[in-house]
């Protein structure tokens, strides 16, 4: 039996399934006693059983994550915002070329000022500032 791995859900997960649940009609009720329950977009009838932490429903059993639920998490305010998109920024030939122009090497679990441009982030003048210059020299066979 092979096991099966979910993905971790994103604040944008939850976010894109409660608006398919508002999208489907889904509607998300409180009986007398508190206790949360949502009704079935494919099934007239079926509700089911709801809390700020599960679903009863085949998909939050299968993916940790449904329509539901997101909608119940929506309308308690328990929904985190999201976040704006950071814009893409093309590097420009003044950006030095070992850190793109951000003025820092990313080595994975640390960072270090970039030793080409000594975190300016522009191309340096060649040559580099505290490198030796390189002489070349032909020679003659």
């Amino acid at each position: 039996m092979q096991e099966r791995r979910t993905r971790p859900a994103t604040v944008a997960d939850f976010h894109r399934l409660a608006n398919l649940a508002e999208a489907r009609g889904i509607d998300v009720l409180q009986d007398h006693k508190g206790r949360w329950m949502a009704t079935s977009a494919s099934t007239a009838g079926l509700v089911y059983a709801l809390s700020g932490f599960s679903c009863s429903c085949a998909g939050f059993v299968s993916h940790q994550r449904c329509t539901h639920h997101s909608l119940l998490l929506r309308r308690l305010g328990w929904l985190l915002e999201l976040e704006p998109a950071l814009p893409f920024i093309a590097q420009t030939p003044a950006d030095c070329g070992d850190c793109c122009g951000c003025g820092v090497q990313d080595f994975g679990r640390y960072a270090l000022p970039c030793e080409t441009c000594g975190g300016s982030g522009l191309k340096p003048d060649y040559p580099p500032q505290g490198r030796p210059a390189v002489e070349v020299v032909a020679t003659a066979a």
